[in-house]
């Protein structure tokens, strides 16, 4: 019986791999998280680690599990997981993506290296391996820039930099891995969301944000909305993601997440691109509006399965991140019966209980309150995304950490 080892960052909920592969006679290996252990308890082949992100027992397990079973195919759908999962592919001669592509994907700057010059803008950029660095090219472009890891995700670490105070706040307490320096981009910033299968773009499809990447900062809600194919952004940027895709070492089989700026003066500039699935409520969003859930049309791709069959009638659909504030979280909106969320969420994640602590946002694709939302239209949508975000706001209570009662 076939194995394909899958390194499982997500809930069970979220990737039930065993239900997926229900009928094809492939055997999910799962190495995960220990948060997400008692999810995937159930399956025969579980192996949970603590700090799963830079736990290298991971790698040395996986490798064991994988010449174990003699696995055919190896899956990874979180950023920590997409370069660990190549390496680990190369290693045994496995298809799928290799090394060179997930560094392509994963590293900004290799990244924009591959883009530089190509068709789609690209805002300047440099690794920032120095203060000098930093100085060279503020004093080349002026402020403000953006400092960012080059590895991260969620928009985890970056900081919008507007004058030499903020420098200095940043020089005096860096980011601890590697990170570049670019150009700031302003303008209303989209994703495009879509499949690779056999070589070739199955889906895509582009959205716009409602707020931002960074609204986490501020403890604000983040959105997400489909365009219309009526938008006249909607061409722009699906040319623009397949231009990217073109221009990457793109795997044959791969989920994408790109990331555009449409500026004032009506440019489009590049942003960034995963070779993943998007973070937050974006996958339930596809899932409701297009019918098609692309987390596991990407492990039937891996897995040489052939797609789902089925049409599916477009419904719009918007998503919702909702970052915790900081304090203790005294209590969530009611869920019993006559007092659940509004009629037009279609699906709820919660992340958090009454009773624990928080510190704010951390990233944005990290949340303690998802919802998926639906509408008659997009624009009936964006304003039940706002009503659902003030309705959890008016029905949440937060207290100081320190103030009596305790903490969690």
């Amino acid at each position: 019986m076939p194995h394909i080892l899958v390194f499982a960052k997500t809930p069970y909920a979220r990737t039930p791999y065993d239900q997926w592969l229900t009928g094809s006679g492939i055997v999910p290996v799962i190495v995960t998280a220990s948060e997400y252990a008692a999810g995937y308890s159930h399956l025969p082949h579980v192996h949970a680690f603590d700090a799963y992100d830079t736990n290298q027992l991971v790698e040395k397990t996986a490798l064991h599990l994988a010449r174990e079973f003699a696995v055919e195919a190896v899956f990874a759908r979180a950023e920590a997981d997409i370069v660990r999962a190549a390496h680990l592919r190369e290693l045994l001669g496995l298809p799928g993506q290799d090394v060179s592509s997930a560094l392509a994907f994963r590293d900004k700057v290799v990244m924009k290296d591959h883009l530089a010059g190509g068709p789609v803008d690209v805002p300047a950029y440099r690794r920032l391996d120095s203060a000098y660095t930093a100085l060279e090219f503020v004093a080349e472009h002026g402020y403000p820039v953006v400092i960012k890891p080059v590895s991260e995700s969620g928009s985890l670490g970056a900081v919008i930099v507007r004058e030499e105070a903020e420098l200095d706040a940043y020089l005096a307490d860096p980011w601890r891995g590697e990170s570049e320096i670019e150009e700031f981009v302003p303008g209303q910033m989209y994703h495009v969301d879509g499949l690779v299968a056999g070589g070739e773009v199955v889906f895509v499809h582009p959205f716009r944000y409602l707020n931002d990447c960074l609204s986490f900062r501020d403890d604000d809600w983040v959105a997400n909305l489909p365009l219309t194919r009526q938008d006249p952004s909607y061409d722009r940027l699906v040319k623009a993601a397949r231009a990217v895709l073109a221009e990457l070492p793109t795997p044959s089989q791969t989920a994408f997440h790109a990331e555009f700026w449409i500026t004032p003066d009506d440019r489009l500039v590049f942003c960034e691109i995963a070779s993943r699935t998007g973070g937050g409520m974006i996958s339930g969003m596809v899932r409701h509006a297009f019918g098609i859930d692309l987390d596991k049309e990407w492990l039937y791709a891996e897995c040489g399965l052939p797609p789902t069959p089925g049409a599916h009638t477009y419904r719009p659909a918007g998503a919702l991140c909702i970052p915790p504030r900081k304090g203790v979280l005294e209590y969530l909106p009611a869920t019993g019966p006559g007092a659940g969320p509004p009629e037009c969420v279609r699906e709820t994640t919660l992340t958090g209980a009454a009773g624990q602590q928080f510190n704010g946002g951390v990233k944005s694709g990290l949340f303690l309150a998802g919802y998926v939302v639906d509408g008659t239209t997009e624009e009936d949508v964006a304003a039940n995304l706002e009503h659902v975000a003030g309705w959890f706001s008016d029905n949440t209570r937060w207290r100081p950490a320190d103030s009596l009662g305790g903490t969690a």
